[in-house]
């Protein structure tokens, strides 16, 4: 199976988005590694329970189902 993106890199809007396509595996990557550093903060750090449900809530801003991709 093969897959075969194109783009007229002379349309501005076609040009942004090959760069953001460029882009998505290293922002996946990003993704993660935020995940992980809320983890660990909420898993060793002492935290009051403010600051665990502001990191909770951040957490829950990442998709899942995009961090998955990584597996």
């Amino acid at each position: 199976m093969q897959a075969i993106l194109r783009f007229d890199c002379s349309d501005p809007d076609d040009a942004r988005e090959h760069r953001y396509c460029l882009a998505g595996r290293d922002a996946l990557i990003a993704l993660e590694a935020i995940q992980q550093a809320i983890r660990g903060r909420l898993k060793y750090a002492e935290l009051g329970d403010e600051a665990e449900k502001e990191l909770e809530a951040i957490r829950e801003l990442i998709p899942h189902e995009l961090v998955e991709l990584l597996v």
